[in-house]
């Protein structure tokens, strides 16, 4: 599976996941909130009634009749009740109220024809003087529901109970998660269109490829950079040969042999004897090229260049390109730093130190040194960050070989130190464990 499509796949689960968790939360949300609004409501109304002197007057008159005559104050509490709660349910949309005496003998009810006969659900608290809220299955159905007492000249004299059937409290539910549903959807669909525009970018910006196809292609590229490198410093050194050669050939036809010879051994001493050190120095002939390489380029840009090797046999056990990466990179930024010094100071020397070294602990040290003007301490960390740049050149290309450098060498498990070389310029310090040696 493609990098793009990996992402998409993890993102789109991620999302529709998401999706029903809040979808899922929202409609608990919705289902507490309905049943909280019908508690609140049917209190509200129960505390309401049973304080309203129209009520109180009637439930007084029919509890002191009823003993007496049940059927003639029940019909009385009724003419004078029942049309009362019929416009308040009508008003407030509660499915019923029921007001009664507190033997049960209903008063009212939403079906005239339950009139007379007993309430159905708990009492005993609201018959102690507490109002209470219980969800219950009476002759209309599962309601939640709200009871409370009617109290006259301190005695309750009837109770009153209103509720709202739980068929209802779902109906508001479900017109909730359809509102609930919509938005989440809404959501759930920018966020896949969202995803489908950034698959199609990354798809294009990784070709197409798999994690282990994209890191062949990155280590073949840095491959290809290293090997591009050393081929500019040949190349370099080559177009100085070739200059040098012509110049000899002149001198010749000439007459001057003296002056033809002397030119002629004049770098082949000084390049002899560095490569001589080089490669008596490392069993790395990538290494050896590069350093020849870069003190080529060096003595073309007019930075004098000194190398100091001293590689044992074995050091093999660290891959060449990474080496080239970490060492190339940092010549490169150094030699730059003692032309750019050497630009705004006007001063003729230049010149870069690179030293490489294996010690008794098992690690590799890399030491280059510039005569530039160094790396200020609040900078020290954010030079090797991917993109930063203290050339003001707009060259997009620059920031990145440090960056390299940084991940190469943490890749390796070594460390980085910046510190100020003797000249006053920087002096970076690669500390890389080898391999197969402990590193104490």
């Amino acid at each position: 599976m493609t990098i793009a499509r990996t992402y998409l796949v993890a993102h789109t689960v991620v999302l529709v996941v998401a999706g029903i968790a809040v979808f899922a939360l929202l409609a608990v949300d919705a289902r507490l909130t309905a049943r909280h609004e019908a508690e609140a409501t049917s209190g509200v109304l129960v505390e309401t009634l049973a304080r309203d002197p129209h009520v109180v007057a009637a439930a007084d008159r029919a509890h002191d009749g009823i003993e007496s005559d049940r059927a003639g104050a029940v019909a009385d509490a009724s003419g004078a009740l029942q049309p009362y709660v019929e416009s308040i349910m009508a008003a407030t949309g509660v499915d019923y109220i029921t007001i009664m005496h507190t033997d049960r003998t209903r008063y009212t009810h939403a079906n005239r024809d339950r009139i007379g006969g007993s309430f159905v659900g708990t009492i005993a608290p609201a018959l102690e003087g507490e109002s209470f809220t219980e969800v219950y299955e009476g002759t209309l159905g599962h309601s939640m529901r709200t009871v409370t007492p009617i109290v006259a000249d301190g005695e309750i004299v009837g109770l009153v109970s209103a509720g709202v059937l739980l068929r209802d409290i779902s109906a508001v539910e479900v017109s909730r998660l359809v509102v609930v549903g919509g938005v989440t959807l809404a959501f759930v669909i920018a966020g896949g269109i969202a995803m489908a525009v950034m698959f199609r970018r990354l798809d294009r910006a990784t070709d197409s490829r798999a994690e282990g196809d994209l890191r062949v292609a990155f280590d073949a590229q840095r491959e290809l950079t290293d090997v591009q490198t050393i081929a500019d410093a040949l190349r370099s050194q080559v177009h100085e040969f070739d200059n040098r050669l012509h110049t000899i050939a002149s001198l010749i036809e000439l007459g001057r042999s003296d002056e033809a010879l002397a030119l002629a051994t004049d770098r082949l001493g000084a390049g002899q004897r560095l490569t001589d050190r080089l490669v008596g120095a490392t069993d790395q002939p990538v290494i050896a090229a590069l350093m020849l390489g870069k003190s080529a380029q060096a003595h073309e840009l007019g930075v004098e260049m000194h190398f100091e090797t001293h590689l044992e046999p074995g050091t093999q056990g660290l891959d060449a390109g990474d080496l080239v990466t970490i060492l190339g990179n940092l010549v490169d930024n150094a030699v730059d730093a003692a032309l750019a010094r050497r630009a705004r100071a006007g001063e003729a020397e230049a010149w870069v130190e690179a030293y490489l070294a294996t010690d008794e602990a098992g690690a590799l040290t890399i030491q280059v040194s510039d005569s530039g003007d160094g790396v200020p301490d609040e900078l020290r960390e954010r030079i090797f960050a991917r993109g930063f740049s203290s050339k003001a050149d707009g060259d997009r290309a620059h920031g990145y070989g440090l960056s390299l450098v940084s991940r190469t060498v943490s890749r390796l498990g070594g460390v980085i130190e910046v510190g100020r070389s003797a000249g006053g310029g920087a002096e970076v310090t690669v500390t890389i464990p080898l391999p197969g040696r402990d590193a104490r």
